[in-house]
């Protein structure tokens, strides 16, 4: 696939797992709110109420937005490499944590070009291609420990 087909069906698929996520929170949010928080807002003052939904509400739509992608990539017929890169990305960019900042939506933008351009396969032999991979496997250690580091700070 050209370079720039593949940036085109990556934003495709990034969309996707935007509004499957988005999709996951607003449902799922609905179900936690009636079940799991419900609980905590009888027994606790309000802000631990607004956490509790807070956090479900992260973690929904992080594993929204991992399952939407997943199953976009595959319909899609894109890579797994394209998959793990972005999924890096986004990782990254929970981490920072800084939604309100201008910047942070300027990367959130381009990430997904910029994914599929670092997981291309531009032909430069097997050599590349392997240390490529590495790199992207390291970026997704990377972006992991980010999430867990931001995740318990």
């Amino acid at each position: 696939m050209p370079v720039s087909a593949r940036v085109a069906w990556t934003y495709v698929a990034a969309l996707i797992a935007v509004v499957g996520a988005a999709l996951l929170v607003v449902v799922g949010g609905q179900v936690v709110s009636g079940t799991v928080c419900k609980v905590v807002v009888d027994d606790s003052p309000d802000d631990f109420a607004i956490s509790c939904l807070f956090w479900w509400g992260i973690w929904l739509a992080i594993g929204g937005f991992l399952v939407a992608l997943v199953a976009a990539v595959r319909a899609l017929k894109l890579d797994w490499w394209l998959a793990l890169t972005l999924l890096a990305g986004a990782g990254l960019l929970v981490a920072v944590d800084a939604i309100t900042a201008w910047w942070w939506w300027v990367l959130a933008a381009l990430l997904p070009a910029l994914a599929a351009l670092a997981s291309a396969d531009w032909d430069r032999g097997p050599r590349f291609r392997r240390t490529q991979q590495v790199a992207l496997l390291v970026l997704a250690g990377l972006s992991l420990a980010a999430v867990i580091w931001w995740y318990l700070g």
